[in-house]
C-alpha cells in the first residue's frame, strides 16, 4: 500500500479515539478543548497575540503582561484601555466592561489597526480574551457570536480562523446552530485561503459536536471548500468526521470524493465507517465496495487482531445488510455467502494465503453471524420494502419469535414491524404488535419510543401517549439524580413525532400548547422541524376558525363572545405557565372525553397571525441582516380575492394593514437596534438552535398564503437565497402557484403585455439566474403543486379523533383511520 504523505504532513494533537475503532461509537466526543486549540495554533502559527492572551488569563501569572505588549505592537493606552476587559473573572463582566468602554468613545482609532474603523468591533487580542472564557448562557454566547460577525476578516488573518473556530466550540457545545452557521458561512465566503491545519482542527471541533443534522451541513461546506482547494486534511479528521453517528451519506460521499483528490488510500476505521453510513442510507453498491475492501484487507495498514473476531465481523456484516431494499435480494445474498463458505472450508489456509487474501476463519465467521442478527436484518429491509405484503411481514415476524432469545431483540423486531404498519396506515392490525410493545417499556430505546408514542397517538390514545412520555422523563429524573447525568430517551425528535401524530388526528391546539411548554415538560428545545410542524398546524388550524369568530377577533371585538376555550389568564398565556400547571394543563387538553372545542386561536389570537410573528422573531432575531433585504419584485395585489373585497373587508384591511405589512416593515428598519436583537419569544425563550431549511420554508409559504400575504413570497426566497438554503423542485413550484395569484391579471391584459414587465415572468427570472435553468419547476411540477393547493383548500375541517379507555386499542384505531388517511397526504 501506498504510504500518505497527510500522516506526515500534518501532526495535529491526538484525540482519545484509537486508530482502529473496535466498537462503533454511540455518541460524539466532547468538542476540542480551548487550551488545546490554543497550543495546536500556536505550534504552527506563533502570534504575539497569543503570548499576551496567554499571560492575561494564567491565574498564577508566571510572565508579565507587559513583557509581550512591545512584541504584540499594542499601544500602551489600548492596552490600558482593555485590560480591565481582557482580565474579567467572567464573560458577563468583560461584556459589561466592553459595553461600557465602546458607549463612553474611549477605543480610540489606530491608523495600524483597521478593527477600529469598524463600529462596534473589538481589538484582535481582546476578542481572543474574550472567547477563552466560558459563556454561561446561551445570551452571553450569542452577544461574543455577533462581536465575531463584526469582526473584519482582514484584521490579523492568521488569528481569523483561530477566532472562528473558538467561537464555533463554544456554539457547538450550547448547540446554538443558527448563529453557528453564521459564523461557518462568513469564514467561507469571505477567507477561502485557509491553512491545512486551520480546516482540520475546525472540521474536527464541528466532526465532536452532539450528533445534529444542521452540524453536517456545515461540514459539508468545509469539505466542499477543501476539495475547491486542494487542502490536506489527515487520518485523524477524516475518523473524526466519519465516526459521529450522525454523518450524513452526503458528507460521507464528500469525504471519499476528497480521499480520491488526494489519493489517499482509506484505513480500516474508515472503511468500517464508510460501510455503515452507506448501508444505514441504502447506497449497497458504495457499502459493498468498503465491505470487499474489509474482507480482502485492501485497507492501508496492517491488519489489527480483532477483525477475525465474531463481534466485529457480525457488526460489520450486519451494517452491510441494511443497504439492501429489497427483501429477495437480501435473501439471495445471503444464499451466496452460504456457497462461498463452503467453498472456503474446502480450500486450505496456505492456498488463501498465496492469493493474498484474508484467512478462511475470516470468511466463515462473516458468513456464520448470529442467527437473530441476520434475521433481524432480513425483518427489517422487508419492513422498509413496501412492495412487501403486509400479512407476508407478519408472518415473518411470527416465525422470528422463535429465534429472537434476548428481550432486547423481539423488541426491536416489533417496532420495526409496528412502524411499517403505521407507514402502510394499517392500524387494526398494528394493534396488537403496540400492546405487545409497551409490555416491554422498560427496555425502549429512543427510537423504540418515538415509534411507541407515534404509534398511541395515531390510534387515538394520544392521553396514554403523553402519560408513557412523562414517565419515561420521571425515570431519567431519578436516574440523573441518583447516578448523575444520565442519557434521555426524549430527545426533540421523539416530541416532533408526538406533535405531527397529533395534527394528523386533529388536535393543532395542543401543538401549539406544547411548543409553549416543551422546555419544561420535556426539557428540549426546539429545532428547524419542530417550527415546521407548528407553521403547519397554523395553517391547518385555519379549517377550525368560525366565521363569526374570525371577524370579532379581527376587529378587537371577540370580548363580547363567551370564551369556551380558555378558562383563566394563564391558560390564554401557556407559555407562562411553570412546570407543575404545564403538565396540568396538557393532561386537561388529551382527556379522552374532553368537550373542549378545539379552534384555530392560539394565544387569544388567530393561530396563523401568532405563528408569521414567531417566525419573524426567529430568522430575523439569528439572523437580523435580513431584515435590510428587499425583494426582488413586488405584487399587484395582496390575495386571489382581493378584487371582489367588500367594503367589510376593505375596513378591515386598512384596520390592520400595519400588521399585514409585517415583513416589509421589518426590512425598512435596518438600523443598528436589529443587529443586537434577540431571537426571544414572549417568555423570554431564545432559538437559537434553529436553522431553517427547505421544508420549514415550504410550511412557511404555504401559511403566508393561507393568512392572505402572499405577496410577502419573493422576499421569503431572498432570505431563502442569503441562508445558502437550496430549494427543492416542490418548494419552488408552490412559491410560483401562489405567486400567480397575486402577480397576473386578467388574460387579455397579460396577453397585451411585455413579457418583461410582468411581475411573474420577472420572479420566475430571478428563480432561474439564482438555482439554474434545471432546477426551475416544469409543467408536471406545476401542475402537481396546484392540485395540493386545491385539494387543501377543498379539504374539509379534520374530525378529531375520538377514544376512550374502554374501547381499547383496535376500536380506537378505527376512530384515528378516518382523520390521518385524510391528511396525511397533505402533510
Amino acid at each position: 500500500m501506498l504510504r500518505s504523505v497527510l500522516r506526515t504532513q500534518l501532526k495535529l494533537p491526538c484525540l482519545t479515539v484509537r486508530q482502529y475503532a473496535f466498537k462503533s461509537p454511540s455518541r460524539a466526543g466532547s468538542p476540542e478543548n480551548v487550551d488545546t486549540l490554543l497550543a495546536a495554533y500556536n505550534a504552527y502559527s506563533p502570534h504575539p497575540y497569543l503570548a499576551l492572551v496567554g499571560a492575561l488569563q494564567s491565574p498564577a501569572r508566571p510572565l508579565s503582561p507587559r513583557t509581550v505588549i512591545r512584541p504584540a505592537g499594542i499601544p500602551q493606552d489600548e492596552y490600558d484601555t482593555w485590560e480591565p476587559v481582557a482580565t474579567a473573572a467572567s464573560l458577563a463582566t468583560a461584556l459589561d466592561r466592553a459595553q461600557d468602554i465602546l458607549a463612553s468613545g474611549q477605543a480610540t482609532p489606530r491608523p495600524s489597526d483597521s478593527v477600529q474603523h469598524h463600529h462596534g468591533a473589538l481589538p484582535t487580542w481582546v476578542l481572543l480574551a474574550l472567547l477563552i472564557k466560558r459563556p454561561a448562557s446561551p445570551s452571553e454566547a450569542f452577544v461574543v457570536h455577533r462581536l465575531v460577525m463584526v469582526h473584519p476578516l482582514s484584521a490579523s488573518p492568521e488569528l481569523t480562523a483561530l477566532v472562528v473556530t473558538l467561537a464555533v466550540a463554544w456554539l457547538v457545545q450550547l448547540r446554538m446552530y443558527a448563529p453557528l452557521q453564521s459564523v461557518v458561512s462568513r469564514l467561507i465566503k469571505g477567507h477561502r485561503a485557509l491553512e491545512p491545519y486551520q480546516l482540520s482542527l475546525l472540521l474536527r471541533v464541528l466532526g465532536q459536536a452532539e450528533p445534529h443534522v444542521d452540524v453536517q451541513r456545515m461540514i459539508l461546506m468545509l469539505l466542499r471548500l477543501a476539495i475547491r482547494n486542494t487542502t490536506a486534511l489527515g487520518a485523524r479528521t477524516y475518523r473524526s468526521l466519519l465516526n459521529n453517528p450522525a454523518i450524513s451519506s452526503a458528507v460521507a460521499r464528500t469525504v471519499e470524493s476528497h480521499m480520491r483528490r488526494l489519493d489517499y488510500v482509506p484505513n480500516l476505521s474508515h472503511s468500517r465507517a464508510f460501510v455503515r453510513i452507506y448501508g444505514e442510507a441504502g447506497y449497497r453498491k458504495r457499502a459493498a465496495r468498503h465491505w470487499h475492501r474489509i474482507r480482502h484487507g485492501e485497507f492501508f495498514g496492517q491488519v489489527p487482531w480483532y477483525i477475525s473476531t465474531a463481534q466485529f465481523q457480525s457488526r460489520t456484516f450486519d451494517d452491510y445488510l441494511k443497504a439492501f431494499k429489497n427483501a429477495r435480494k437480501a435473501n439471495l445474498y445471503l444464499q451466496y455467502i452460504s456457497k462461498a463458505v463452503d467453498r472456503t472450508q474446502q480450500a486450505s489456509a496456505t492456498d488463501a494465503t498465496q492469493t493474498g487474501e484474508l484467512p478462511p476463519q475470516l470468511k466463515l465467521r462473516i458468513a456464520g453471524t448470529n442467527n437473530s442478527d441476520v434475521w433481524l436484518r432480513m425483518l427489517s429491509t422487508a419492513a422498509r420494502d413496501a412492495s412487501t405484503d403486509t400479512d407476508e411481514l407478519l408472518h415473518l415476524l411470527n416465525q422470528g419469535r422463535t429465534v429472537f432469545r434476548n428481550p432486547s431483540h423481539k423488541l426491536f423486531a416489533i417496532s420495526i414491524v409496528l412502524k411499517s404498519l403505521l407507514r402502510r396506515q394499517q392500524y387494526e392490525k398494528a394493534s396488537p404488535l403496540l400492546s405487545e410493545a409497551v409490555e416491554h417499556q422498560d427496555r425502549f430505546d429512543v427510537a423504540e419510543l418515538t415509534i411507541v408514542i407515534e404509534a398511541m397517538t395515531m390510534l387515538g390514545r394520544p392521553d396514554e401517549a403523553f402519560r408513557l412520555l412523562r414517565k419515561t422523563a420521571l425515570s431519567r429524573d431519578r436516574h440523573s439524580a441518583g447516578q448523575g447525568a444520565g442519557t434521555s430517551l426524549i430527545d426533540t425528535r421523539t416530541v416532533n413525532s408526538f406533535m405531527i401524530s397529533l395534527l394528523r388526528i386533529g388536535r393543532p391546539d395542543v401543538v401549539f400548547y406544547i411548543w409553549d411548554t416543551m422546555p419544561r415538560i420535556f426539557g428540549v428545545d426546539p429545532d428547524s422541524t419542530t417550527l415546521a410542524i407548528l407553521l403547519k398546524a397554523a395553517r391547518y388550524a385555519r379549517k377550525y376558525e368560525g366565521t363569526l369568530q374570525v371577524a370579532l377577533q379581527d376587529f378587537g371585538l371577540r370580548r363580547f363572545l363567551p370564551d369556551r376555550v380558555a378558562s383563566s389568564d394563564l391558560e390564554r398565556a401557556p407559555q407562562k405557565l411553570d412546570r407543575e400547571q404545564a403538565l396540568y394543563g396538557l393532561e386537561r387538553l388529551l382527556e379522552p372525553d374532553s368537550r373542549r372545542v378545539v379552534t384555530g386561536f392560539w394565544r387569544g389570537e388567530r393561530a396563523g397571525v401568532v405563528a408569521l410573528r414567531l417566525a419573524w422573531q426567529v430568522l430575523v432575531g439569528n439572523w437580523p441582516v435580513l431584515a435590510t433585504l428587499k425583494p426582488p419584485v413586488l405584487a399587484i395585489r395582496r390575495n386571489a380575492a382581493e378584487q371582489a373585497l367588500s367594503p367589510v373587508a376593505d375596513l378591515y384591511h386598512s384596520i390592520h394593514a400595519q400588521t399585514e405589512r409585517g415583513l416589509s416593515d421589518e426590512s425598512e428598519n435596518s438600523d443598528g437596534e436589529n443587529l443586537g436583537r434577540f431571537p426571544a419569544d414572549e417568555d423570554g425563550r431564545t432559538y437559537f438552535g434553529i436553522v431553517p431549511h427547505d421544508v420549514m420554508f415550504r410550511a412557511l409559504l404555504h401559511l403566508l398564503a393561507e393568512e392572505d400575504q402572499a405577496g410577502q413570497i419573493p422576499l421569503v426566497l431572498q432570505w431563502m437565497r442569503y441562508l445558502d438554503v437550496q430549494p427543492s423542485p416542490n418548494t419552488l413550484a408552490t412559491a410560483l402557484v401562489y405567486w400567480g395569484e397575486v402577480s397576473l391579471q386578467g388574460p387579455l391584459i397579460e396577453r397585451f403585455r411585455a413579457p418583461r414587465r410582468s411581475q411573474y415572468e420577472l420572479l420566475v427570472r430571478w428563480i432561474t439566474k439564482w438555482v439554474g435553468a434545471r432546477r426551475v419547476p416544469m409543467r408536471e411540477e406545476m401542475q402537481r403543486a396546484l392540485k395540493r393547493v386545491q385539494y387543501f383548500r377543498e379539504m374539509p375541517m379534520l374530525p378529531v379523533a375520538q377514544s376512550t379507555a374502554d374501547k381499547g386499542w383496535s376500536q380506537g384505531s378505527q376512530a384515528a383511520s378516518s382523520p390521518t388517511e385524510a391528511s396525511t397526504s397533505a402533510l
